[in-house]
């Protein structure tokens, strides 16, 4: 689980490492997240692996902030369509609400 939880930080440096302007390049990075969260929940987690988590939690909420200007201004700016419209929905589905990852289970 520890390996999971690794790749996941070294995929959170990276979408936090995309330059301002190249937004649409992460969309893959943030499908696979995705997918590693999802394993992540499908069991508990074990007691020993809380400060990974607690990192998790605070890294979703860093790149919801990161990329909360680009998903207004998509929606303002070039409409919500496409591949904009991918990106959003992929956004949205692996970020998922910090509160949702500071439960432990043992």
């Amino acid at each position: 689980m520890t390996a999971l939880f690794d790749q996941v930080a070294a995929i959170d440096e990276r979408l936090l490492d995309i330059p301002f302007g190249s937004e649409p390049e992460a969309l893959a990075l943030i499908a696979v997240r995705g997918q590693l969260i999802a394993t992540l929940e499908s069991s508990p987690v074990p007691a020993e692996c809380a400060s990974a988590l607690f990192a998790l939690q605070a890294s979703t909420a860093a790149l919801e902030q990161r990329y909360s200007h680009f998903r207004r201004r998509l929606s303002t700016e070039v409409g919500e369509s496409g591949a904009h419209r991918q990106f959003l929905e992929t956004l949205a589905d692996s970020l998922e609400p910090p509160a949702q990852y500071g439960r432990i289970l043992a």
